[in-house]
């Protein structure tokens, strides 16, 4: 893998007080205010301080972070132990460094680095970093609706329609190995009763393109099926095995299960983690 696949980095600017928007990364009100569904604290208290021990709940994910570093207005880094949800009820456990950079720019202007460390070359690292760098690049665009506009759209991004899969850019040997033509999305996982399951897709497949637009990396393949949300759930899906370009009708699902749009003040994730492996498990 190269080097810098070990890490992401997103940078926005946003027009505002850096002492506002630093109360977004710094409290737990603030987290929930702009991502996450649940935010604890192990000594109750709201404001985050050097050492502090939190829970983050982000839909199906869960976080159980350290704050390890903190410069008031500044920098604030977390030591981030994820445990993902996965649609077939498996769970992947990680580690991740966060840091958060603020500088002000001019009188209302901010500039905001998020950077993210701890990947490895494992194929499952590989599809958690670019999953990660386009969320956090949504997240941070939703922070500035919310400070700027005053609209958290945060459901709306993250709420795309999915095919049910786990893929990342395929790399040179991977479309060597396909004998592809095109650059395309590898598929690592295909998951049962999926969309992409009943259309017959494998893993190993390369998909390049949807309804003809070509999706050669992770970004343009979640951007093309940002495109589609509420329109026709029926597309067209092209990909490669063993050197031959298929094409397949598919249809696009909103299904929690594959979207990961769980609310888990409603419902608890150990119930959702029963629900998934119980439905991977029925034969269609």
């Amino acid at each position: 893998m190269d080097k810098d696949k070990f890490s992401t980095v997103n940078t926005i600017y946003i027009e505002g007080e850096i002492e506002d928007i630093w109360w977004y990364f710094s409290t737990l009100e603030g987290w929930n205010s702009f991502l996450t569904d649940v935010a604890t604290h192990s000594e109750n208290k709201p404001v985050i301080e050097l050492g502090d021990e939190l829970d983050f709940i982000i839909g199906e994910l869960s976080n159980k972070t350290i704050c390890i570093v903190r410069r008031e207005l500044d920098e604030i880094v977390f030591w981030d132990r994820y445990k993902g949800l996965l649609p077939d009820g498996t769970t992947k456990i990680y580690e991740l460094h966060t840091a958060f950079s603020l500088t002000q720019v001019n009188d209302r202007l901010v500039k905001i680095i998020v950077t993210v460390d701890g990947y490895d070359s494992s194929e499952i690292m590989q599809w958690i970093r670019e999953c990660g760098e386009m969320g956090w690049r949504q997240t941070l665009f939703n922070l500035k609706c919310i400070i700027e506009l005053g609209l958290d759209l945060r459901n709306d991004i993250f709420n795309y329609p999915r095919i049910g899969v786990i893929n990342y850019t395929a790399t040179k040997e991977q479309l060597e190995k396909s004998c592809s033509k095109f650059n395309g999305n590898y598929l690592l996982k295909v998951y049962p009763n999926s969309p992409a399951d009943e259309a017959g897709l494998l893993k190993g497949d390369i998909v390049t393109h949807i309804n003809d637009e070509p999706v050669e990396t992770y970004y343009t393949f979640v951007k093309t099926l940002s495109s589609y949300f509420n329109q026709s759930n029926n597309v067209t899906l092209t990909f490669v095995r063993s050197g031959q370009v298929i094409n397949t009708e598919i249809q696009l699902t909103y299904d929690d299960q594959f979207t990961g749009m769980i609310n888990p003040k409603e419902t608890p994730l150990e119930l959702v983690e029963k629900i998934r492996i119980e439905k991977s498990q029925i034969k269609k």
